[in-house]
């Protein structure tokens, strides 16, 4: 803890002495718990007396359904946990004694991402043992959670530094959220819409209605390069890969070049690395505009 970056300290003792962690990891942790009992029922007694047989794969769905969950949740807490970060310090009017301190601004802006997605990884790792259940019938192993917390790590990283990037440019911590919420929906679901409708559009003018429903889950290599940033095509991706879940939405990026067969192979690897550049980068540029004297963008 000495060695600890000081605003990272101070968030973590702040949010880990109250009642409500305690209370949110064990809401959390329950809900999880009565949905993989509600599955393992509908899968071994229900359709045991039902139809004489169990399917083994429902555990798979069950995997894929707390994966999903636990996804969803830092896709929803933090944007709305970083946003405030910096922007509630300019509120109470102590960020200017924060900067006058030693603590270089980017260290500030380090200490504030880790203390705002310290609680989601937290959540995260004590569903491990929830997550874990699968364990008992088989299909998924121990290094698949560990990739899938992995994954949650980066997500969280990479949705936090856009919040803390809106949270140094709003003047207001509502502004950042709404900022924030805008940036993840553009980046998550705008993108990949767009991008469909595109490559829909230039099939129907190539080939009509035939050509478009034969590119129904197709997308070119040169625009599912865009979705090497979209943290739900990576889970989807890495769902694919542990429990053959999903659909395959770029089936011919390998017929494109030697590049798109190579991320058409490894989409997940790749998708967690420029993730973490462009994580990295954003908190560069917070820590950048927190300097004494720059202007806010908004």
């Amino acid at each position: 803890m000495r060695y600890l970056n000081p605003v990272y300290k101070i968030g973590l003792k702040q949010s880990a002495r109250t009642k409500k962690t305690a209370v949110l990891i064990l809401v959390y942790n329950l809900l999880l718990a009565g949905l993989g009992l509600l599955v393992f029922y509908l899968t071994f007694d229900r359709e045991g007396r039902m139809r004489e047989n169990i399917a083994y794969s429902g555990i798979l769905t069950l995997y894929c359904v707390m994966a999903g969950m636990e996804f969803v949740m830092i896709l929803l807490i933090v944007p709305a946990s970083t946003a405030g970060a910096v922007a509630g310090e300019r509120e109470k009017q102590t960020l200017d004694i924060l900067l006058s301190t030693k603590i270089t601004p980017f260290h500030i802006i380090t200490g504030k991402l880790a203390a705002s997605i310290s609680m989601v990884i937290l959540l995260a790792v004590s569903s491990m043992p929830v997550l874990s259940i699968v364990f008992s019938i088989g299909g998924i192993t121990l290094s698949n959670l560990i990739t899938f917390l992995f994954l949650l790590g980066v997500t969280a990283i990479y949705i936090g530094s856009i919040g803390i990037f809106f949270s140094v440019c709003c003047r207001k911590t509502t502004g950042a959220t709404v900022c924030a919420y805008l940036a993840m929906l553009v980046v998550v679901f705008i993108l990949p819409v767009l991008l469909f409708f595109f490559e829909f559009l230039e099939a129907f003018s190539g080939s009509g209605f035939w050509g478009l429903w034969n590119n129904m889950n197709n997308i070119s290599g040169k625009r599912a390069v865009f979705l090497l940033l979209n943290p739900l095509f990576s889970f989807v991706s890495m769902l694919r890969d542990q429990a053959g879940r999903g659909i395959t939405l770029m089936s011919s990026i390998g017929s494109e070049g030697s590049l798109m067969y190579f991320l058409s192979c490894h989409w997940f690897a790749v998708s967690m690395l420029c993730q973490l550049v462009v994580a990295v980068g954003m908190a560069a540029l917070s820590a950048r505009y927190l300097k004494p004297g720059k202007k806010r963008l908004f």
